[in-house]
């Protein structure tokens, strides 16, 4: 059932974002075709309309990602979401995924877009220069180096995990109220991460003040370079593992115990 749900995201995405896609990269061919023929005034406005559509695309991403929960979930819609014969947990992780693949494919066609646009003073050969200088002058090995890359993508995807559940939590506690639940969903947000930062700023003046901060830093230092960083990874991840727990079952939590459709 997961796998329908998610189908049915990925289709209603699709058909906002495939266009808008398309336009970016096909109007990115063009002006790397103005570049190369030496046309500069249409390879400028291109170069606009290509910013506008990037930042269109960031923009329409997250706007799209809060709608599909918000509509699919906790409005009228969600009459229908929930009389299906699935729990809440699937209907949550399907809007996770989906949600988190349109982050992705988004940042990916912007990345394509620019490399397109660049590509008439691109290098291959400087390119492939800069690859062996950076590893030449890495202190770890080729596999340390490829488990560092792993790694970083794991706590990449980690944190925008998080982050998006950050939103789903803010939301959905917005049932608590029968009026006005953008507005108490904007300052669940708001509220969620001033704490988080307050706690953040305490935390660090007892760990200064105790102490406590030396004592890691010894005990990081008494570690090669490549465990040090290793550690490192496991902190921020172990982090974001326990916000994300936090903010799943705040969500699951309110989706089957207090569900409040509009």
């Amino acid at each position: 059932m997961l796998r329908k749900l998610m189908k049915y995201e990925f289709m209603a995405m699709g058909r906002i974002f495939l266009p808008l896609f398309a336009a970016l990269v096909v109007i990115s061919l063009v002006n790397s075709i103005f570049g190369a023929i030496g046309l500069s005034t249409p390879q400028t406005i291109g170069i606009v309309v290509s910013v506008f559509l990037m930042v269109g695309i960031a923009v329409i991403t997250l706007i799209i990602i809060l709608q599909r929960f918000w509509t699919n979930l906790l409005s009228n819609e969600g009459y229908l979401m929930m009389t299906l014969p699935v729990c809440p947990d699937k209907l949550i992780f399907s809007k996770l995924f989906t949600a988190s693949v349109l982050s992705i494919a988004s940042a990916v066609v912007v990345m394509i877009a620019i490399l397109i646009m660049a590509i008439t003073s691109f290098s291959f050969s400087d390119f492939a220069q800069a690859i062996r200088y950076i590893f030449s002058w890495s202190p770890f090995s080729t596999t340390q180096t490829f488990i560092l890359a792993v790694e970083l993508k794991m706590a990449i995807i980690l944190s925008m995990f998080t982050n998006i559940m950050l939103l789903y939590a803010c939301m959905s506690l917005s049932m608590v109220s029968n009026k006005h639940r953008w507005l108490v969903a904007i300052g669940a947000y708001i509220a969620i991460t001033t704490a988080m930062q307050i706690l953040a700023a305490i935390a660090m003046a007892i760990g200064a003040a105790t102490g406590l901060f030396r004592g890691i830093e010894k005990f990081l230092l008494s570690f090669p370079s490549f465990g040090q960083i290793q550690l490192m990874f496991l902190g921020f991840m172990l982090l974001c593992a326990a916000l994300f727990a936090a903010f799943y079952f705040t969500t699951r939590y309110m989706l089957k115990n207090r569900l409040n459709l509009q």
